[in-house]
Protein backbone atom coordinates (compact mmCIF):
# COMPACT_ATOMS: atom_id res chain seq x y z
CA UNK A 1 0.00 0.00 0.00
CA UNK A 2 1.24 3.79 -0.41
CA UNK A 3 1.51 5.70 2.79
CA UNK A 4 3.56 9.48 3.43
CA UNK A 5 6.72 9.04 4.99
CA UNK A 6 8.99 12.00 6.92
CA UNK A 7 12.20 10.67 5.33
CA UNK A 8 14.69 12.89 6.21
CA UNK A 9 15.23 16.73 6.99
CA UNK A 10 12.83 18.66 4.57
CA UNK A 11 11.82 15.43 2.49
CA UNK A 12 8.44 13.73 2.32
CA UNK A 13 8.07 10.97 0.24
CA UNK A 14 5.03 8.49 -0.73
CA UNK A 15 6.04 5.00 -0.09
CA UNK A 16 5.03 1.47 -1.08
CA UNK A 17 4.77 -0.59 2.34
CA UNK A 18 3.26 -3.87 3.47
CA UNK A 19 -0.03 -3.68 4.18
CA UNK A 20 -0.45 -3.92 8.22
CA UNK A 21 -2.17 -6.75 9.97
CA UNK A 22 -3.97 -6.11 13.29
CA UNK A 23 -2.65 -7.17 16.46
CA UNK A 24 -4.05 -7.96 19.51
CA UNK A 25 -6.82 -5.44 20.29
CA UNK A 26 -6.21 -3.88 17.28
CA UNK A 27 -8.55 -2.70 14.16
CA UNK A 28 -7.64 -2.56 10.84
CA UNK A 29 -8.97 0.81 9.05
CA UNK A 30 -9.38 1.44 5.42
CA UNK A 31 -8.54 5.50 5.23
CA UNK A 32 -11.12 7.25 3.14
CA UNK A 33 -9.58 10.31 4.31
CA UNK A 34 -6.72 12.07 6.15
CA UNK A 35 -6.25 15.89 6.84
CA UNK A 36 -2.92 18.12 6.49
CA UNK A 37 -2.45 20.04 9.43
CA UNK A 38 0.43 22.53 10.13
CA UNK A 39 1.92 19.80 12.72
CA UNK A 40 2.68 17.67 10.09
CA UNK A 41 4.34 19.89 7.58
CA UNK A 42 6.25 21.55 11.28
CA UNK A 43 7.23 18.04 12.01
CA UNK A 44 9.33 17.88 8.89
CA UNK A 45 10.33 21.27 8.95
CA UNK A 46 11.06 22.14 12.50
CA UNK A 47 11.33 18.85 14.23
CA UNK A 48 7.81 19.48 16.91
CA UNK A 49 6.86 16.93 18.76
CA UNK A 50 10.25 15.42 18.75
CA UNK A 51 9.69 13.87 15.66
CA UNK A 52 12.56 12.47 13.01
CA UNK A 53 12.76 10.99 10.42
CA UNK A 54 12.00 8.04 9.22
CA UNK A 55 8.66 8.11 10.07
CA UNK A 56 4.80 7.90 8.78
CA UNK A 57 2.98 10.91 8.62
CA UNK A 58 -0.65 11.71 9.52
CA UNK A 59 -3.06 11.99 12.58
CA UNK A 60 -5.93 13.32 11.26
CA UNK A 61 -7.99 10.62 9.62
CA UNK A 62 -11.76 8.59 8.90
CA UNK A 63 -12.31 5.11 7.14
CA UNK A 64 -14.45 1.88 7.47
CA UNK A 65 -13.03 -1.06 9.87
CA UNK A 66 -12.06 -3.54 7.29
CA UNK A 67 -10.57 -6.28 10.03
CA UNK A 68 -11.11 -7.00 13.60
CA UNK A 69 -7.72 -8.20 15.29
CA UNK A 70 -8.19 -10.84 18.07
CA UNK A 71 -9.86 -9.92 21.20
CA UNK A 72 -11.86 -6.79 19.78
CA UNK A 73 -15.15 -8.88 19.95
CA UNK A 74 -16.38 -6.27 22.97
CA UNK A 75 -15.24 -3.16 21.40
CA UNK A 76 -19.25 -3.19 19.58
CA UNK A 77 -17.21 -2.59 16.04
CA UNK A 78 -18.19 -4.53 12.75
CA UNK A 79 -16.58 -4.70 9.66
CA UNK A 80 -17.65 -2.02 7.32
CA UNK A 81 -18.51 0.63 10.28
CA UNK A 82 -17.58 4.28 9.33
CA UNK A 83 -15.41 5.17 12.05
CA UNK A 84 -13.04 8.52 12.86
CA UNK A 85 -9.59 7.41 15.26
CA UNK A 86 -7.35 8.81 17.69
CA UNK A 87 -3.80 8.18 15.78
CA UNK A 88 -1.72 8.39 18.25
CA UNK A 89 -4.04 5.96 20.86
CA UNK A 90 -2.85 5.53 24.37
CA UNK A 91 -1.25 2.41 26.11
CA UNK A 92 -3.23 2.96 29.41
CA UNK A 93 -0.53 1.49 31.25
CA UNK A 94 1.96 4.32 31.61
CA UNK A 95 2.16 7.41 34.26
CA UNK A 96 0.59 9.72 32.07
CA UNK A 97 -2.38 7.15 31.09
CA UNK A 98 -2.67 6.34 34.55
CA UNK A 99 -3.42 10.19 35.67
CA UNK A 100 -6.45 10.47 32.95
CA UNK A 101 -3.76 12.69 30.45
CA UNK A 102 -3.80 9.89 27.71
CA UNK A 103 -2.97 12.22 25.26
CA UNK A 104 0.55 12.46 26.52
CA UNK A 105 1.17 8.91 26.44
CA UNK A 106 4.60 7.33 26.97
CA UNK A 107 4.05 4.84 24.56
CA UNK A 108 1.98 5.86 21.95
CA UNK A 109 3.24 4.97 18.20
CA UNK A 110 3.59 7.61 15.94
CA UNK A 111 0.10 8.47 13.88
CA UNK A 112 0.24 7.06 10.30
CA UNK A 113 -2.96 8.13 8.51
CA UNK A 114 -1.72 9.30 5.49
CA UNK A 115 -1.97 5.67 4.17
CA UNK A 116 -4.39 3.39 2.74
CA UNK A 117 -5.01 1.25 6.34
CA UNK A 118 -3.73 1.89 9.50
CA UNK A 119 -3.80 -0.26 12.77
CA UNK A 120 -4.41 0.67 16.37
CA UNK A 121 -6.06 -0.56 19.14
CA UNK A 122 -9.46 -0.53 19.51
CA UNK A 123 -10.07 1.83 22.18
CA UNK A 124 -8.82 4.65 19.62
CA UNK A 125 -11.46 4.20 17.11
CA UNK A 126 -14.65 5.67 17.20
CA UNK A 127 -18.15 4.69 15.10
CA UNK A 128 -19.94 7.85 13.55
CA UNK A 129 -23.23 7.45 12.03
CA UNK A 130 -23.95 5.49 8.95
CA UNK A 131 -24.89 8.78 6.96
CA UNK A 132 -21.40 10.59 8.01
CA UNK A 133 -19.66 11.93 5.36
CA UNK A 134 -15.94 11.07 5.98
CA UNK A 135 -14.56 14.05 3.82
CA UNK A 136 -16.44 16.32 7.07
CA UNK A 137 -15.28 13.28 9.88
CA UNK A 138 -11.93 13.36 9.12
CA UNK A 139 -11.89 16.73 11.10
CA UNK A 140 -12.99 14.87 14.09
CA UNK A 141 -9.25 15.32 16.08
CA UNK A 142 -8.81 18.79 15.21
CA UNK A 143 -12.29 19.18 16.12
CA UNK A 144 -11.60 17.53 19.27
CA UNK A 145 -8.57 20.05 20.17
CA UNK A 146 -10.95 22.74 19.43
CA UNK A 147 -13.68 22.03 22.28
CA UNK A 148 -10.36 21.43 24.33
CA UNK A 149 -9.72 24.98 23.65
CA UNK A 150 -13.49 25.88 24.15
CA UNK A 151 -13.23 24.49 27.25
CA UNK A 152 -10.63 26.21 28.92
CA UNK A 153 -11.44 29.50 27.24
CA UNK A 154 -14.96 28.92 29.05
CA UNK A 155 -16.31 31.65 27.00
CA UNK A 156 -19.59 33.30 28.34
CA UNK A 157 -23.06 34.62 26.78
CA UNK A 158 -22.45 38.11 25.01
CA UNK A 159 -18.54 38.22 25.55
CA UNK A 160 -16.76 39.64 22.66
CA UNK A 161 -13.95 37.16 21.03
CA UNK A 162 -11.00 37.91 18.03
CA UNK A 163 -9.82 34.61 16.66
CA UNK A 164 -6.20 35.29 14.66
CA UNK A 165 -5.60 33.34 11.40
CA UNK A 166 -8.23 31.56 9.56
CA UNK A 167 -6.36 28.52 8.12
CA UNK A 168 -7.35 24.98 9.05
CA UNK A 169 -7.74 24.95 12.59
CA UNK A 170 -9.19 28.71 12.82
CA UNK A 171 -11.80 27.79 10.22
CA UNK A 172 -12.90 24.63 12.79
CA UNK A 173 -12.30 26.91 16.14
CA UNK A 174 -14.36 29.48 13.99
CA UNK A 175 -17.26 26.73 14.10
CA UNK A 176 -16.92 26.07 17.73
CA UNK A 177 -16.43 29.86 18.82
CA UNK A 178 -19.69 30.60 16.21
CA UNK A 179 -21.49 27.90 18.77
CA UNK A 180 -19.88 29.36 22.22
CA UNK A 181 -22.89 32.40 22.67
CA UNK A 182 -20.26 35.00 22.04
CA UNK A 183 -21.94 38.08 20.58
CA UNK A 184 -19.24 39.97 18.77
CA UNK A 185 -16.79 37.75 16.58
CA UNK A 186 -13.81 39.38 14.83
CA UNK A 187 -11.30 37.53 12.80
CA UNK A 188 -7.45 38.85 11.44
CA UNK A 189 -6.61 36.79 8.31
CA UNK A 190 -4.35 38.12 5.56
CA UNK A 191 -5.88 36.34 2.63
CA UNK A 192 -9.22 37.72 1.44
CA UNK A 193 -10.62 34.69 0.70
CA UNK A 194 -10.62 33.10 4.22
CA UNK A 195 -11.80 36.47 5.18
CA UNK A 196 -14.46 36.26 2.99
CA UNK A 197 -14.77 33.13 4.40
CA UNK A 198 -15.24 33.83 8.04
CA UNK A 199 -17.95 36.20 7.46
CA UNK A 200 -19.92 34.26 5.40
CA UNK A 201 -19.87 31.63 8.42
CA UNK A 202 -20.82 34.49 10.64
CA UNK A 203 -18.06 36.74 12.18
CA UNK A 204 -19.14 40.36 12.18
CA UNK A 205 -15.76 41.56 11.41
CA UNK A 206 -12.85 41.20 9.85
CA UNK A 207 -9.18 42.67 10.29
CA UNK A 208 -6.76 42.57 7.56
CA UNK A 209 -3.44 42.10 9.25
CA UNK A 210 -0.97 43.25 6.45
CA UNK A 211 -2.74 46.48 5.57
CA UNK A 212 -4.52 47.63 9.17
CA UNK A 213 -2.73 48.12 12.27
CA UNK A 214 -3.91 45.11 14.79
CA UNK A 215 -4.31 46.45 17.72
CA UNK A 216 -5.56 50.25 16.58
CA UNK A 217 -8.66 47.96 14.43
CA UNK A 218 -9.01 45.68 17.43
CA UNK A 219 -9.64 49.05 19.70
CA UNK A 220 -11.67 50.55 17.50
CA UNK A 221 -14.36 47.58 17.01
CA UNK A 222 -14.08 46.96 21.14
CA UNK A 223 -14.63 51.25 21.70
CA UNK A 224 -11.03 51.13 23.36
CA UNK A 225 -12.26 48.17 25.60
CA UNK A 226 -10.63 45.11 23.81
CA UNK A 227 -11.48 41.80 23.71
CA UNK A 228 -12.75 39.57 25.89
CA UNK A 229 -11.08 36.27 24.52
CA UNK A 230 -8.00 35.92 21.89
CA UNK A 231 -7.74 33.13 19.98
CA UNK A 232 -4.28 32.91 18.36
CA UNK A 233 -4.48 30.35 15.56
CA UNK A 234 -1.90 31.72 12.84
CA UNK A 235 1.43 30.56 14.52
CA UNK A 236 2.87 32.77 13.27
CA UNK A 237 5.47 35.18 15.68
CA UNK A 238 4.66 38.27 14.63
CA UNK A 239 1.11 38.00 15.58
CA UNK A 240 2.03 36.44 19.33
CA UNK A 241 2.67 40.19 21.66
CA UNK A 242 -0.15 42.39 19.64
CA UNK A 243 -2.40 39.55 21.08
CA UNK A 244 -1.49 41.35 24.85
CA UNK A 245 -2.18 44.85 23.74
CA UNK A 246 -5.30 43.60 22.52
CA UNK A 247 -6.93 41.81 25.55
CA UNK A 248 -9.39 43.34 27.61
CA UNK A 249 -9.29 43.59 31.60
CA UNK A 250 -10.11 39.96 32.83
CA UNK A 251 -9.72 38.49 29.58
CA UNK A 252 -7.90 35.51 28.42
CA UNK A 253 -6.11 34.56 25.54
CA UNK A 254 -5.07 31.20 24.09
CA UNK A 255 -2.12 30.40 22.10
CA UNK A 256 -3.61 27.65 19.96
CA UNK A 257 -1.15 27.16 17.28
CA UNK A 258 2.16 25.15 17.49
CA UNK A 259 4.82 27.69 17.69
CA UNK A 260 8.24 26.96 16.28
CA UNK A 261 10.28 25.35 19.22
CA UNK A 262 12.70 28.60 18.70
CA UNK A 263 10.68 31.13 19.20
CA UNK A 264 10.29 32.90 22.41
CA UNK A 265 7.39 35.77 23.01
CA UNK A 266 8.77 38.91 24.83
CA UNK A 267 6.10 39.37 27.61
CA UNK A 268 5.49 42.20 29.71
CA UNK A 269 4.10 40.84 32.57
CA UNK A 270 2.98 44.06 34.09
CA UNK A 271 0.49 44.96 31.43
CA UNK A 272 -1.12 41.75 32.01
CA UNK A 273 -1.42 42.35 36.04
CA UNK A 274 -3.08 45.49 35.73
CA UNK A 275 -5.60 43.82 33.34
CA UNK A 276 -5.74 40.93 35.16
CA UNK A 277 -5.67 38.93 32.15
CA UNK A 278 -4.50 35.21 31.80
CA UNK A 279 -2.58 33.38 28.98
CA UNK A 280 -3.46 29.60 27.98
CA UNK A 281 -2.11 26.90 25.51
CA UNK A 282 -4.07 24.12 24.08
CA UNK A 283 -2.95 20.60 23.87
CA UNK A 284 -5.87 18.03 23.23
CA UNK A 285 -7.87 15.61 24.98
CA UNK A 286 -8.89 12.00 23.50
CA UNK A 287 -11.88 12.33 26.14
CA UNK A 288 -13.55 14.80 23.27
CA UNK A 289 -13.70 12.36 20.85
CA UNK A 290 -17.51 11.58 20.87
CA UNK A 291 -18.45 15.46 21.72
CA UNK A 292 -17.08 16.19 18.64
CA UNK A 293 -18.64 13.64 16.81
CA UNK A 294 -21.90 14.53 18.24
CA UNK A 295 -21.33 18.28 17.36
CA UNK A 296 -20.63 17.67 13.64
CA UNK A 297 -23.62 17.82 12.00
CA UNK A 298 -24.10 21.46 13.76
CA UNK A 299 -20.70 22.89 11.96
CA UNK A 300 -19.94 24.64 8.49
CA UNK A 301 -17.32 21.81 7.35
CA UNK A 302 -18.50 22.44 4.02
CA UNK A 303 -16.93 25.87 3.92
CA UNK A 304 -13.51 24.53 5.70
CA UNK A 305 -12.64 21.49 3.48
CA UNK A 306 -10.87 22.48 0.03
CA UNK A 307 -8.79 20.89 -1.97
CA UNK A 308 -8.89 16.95 -1.87
CA UNK A 309 -5.69 15.44 -3.35
CA UNK A 310 -5.44 11.75 -4.08
CA UNK A 311 -2.83 10.04 -1.45
CA UNK A 312 -0.68 9.04 -4.61
CA UNK A 313 0.20 12.96 -5.08
CA UNK A 314 0.59 13.81 -1.58
CA UNK A 315 3.69 15.89 -2.55
CA UNK A 316 1.32 18.15 -4.35
CA UNK A 317 -1.16 18.49 -1.57
CA UNK A 318 2.08 19.45 0.61
CA UNK A 319 2.85 22.18 -1.85
CA UNK A 320 -0.59 23.29 -2.27
CA UNK A 321 -0.90 23.93 1.31
CA UNK A 322 2.18 26.06 1.94
CA UNK A 323 0.14 28.27 -0.77
CA UNK A 324 -2.32 28.95 2.26
CA UNK A 325 -5.22 28.91 -0.28
CA UNK A 326 -7.38 26.70 1.43
CA UNK A 327 -8.43 26.10 4.60
CA UNK A 328 -8.26 23.03 4.43
CA UNK A 329 -6.62 20.03 2.32
CA UNK A 330 -7.92 16.60 2.80
CA UNK A 331 -5.97 13.26 0.76
CA UNK A 332 -8.03 10.97 -0.30
CA UNK A 333 -6.41 7.66 0.63
CA UNK A 334 -7.97 5.30 -1.48
CA UNK A 335 -7.14 5.02 -5.01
Amino acid sequence: MKQVWYAAKDTIEVRDVPEPTPGYGEIKVKVAYAALCATDIHMVTMGILGAKPPRPLGHEASGVVAELGPFTESSGLKVGDKVVVNTRGQCGMCVECKSGRGQYCLNAKPPAAFAEYLTIHASAVYKVPDDADLKHYALIEPMACCIRAMDLAAIRHGETVLLSGCGGIGMILLNMILLSGAASITVSEPVAGKRETALAMGAQYAIDPLKEDFVEKAMEITNGQGFDHIFEASGVASTAVPCTKAIAKCGKITYFAVFSPSFEMPLNLYELYRREASVQTVFSSPSIFPRAIRLMPRTQMDKVVGAVVPLANALDAFDLFRKSIYPKIILECQP
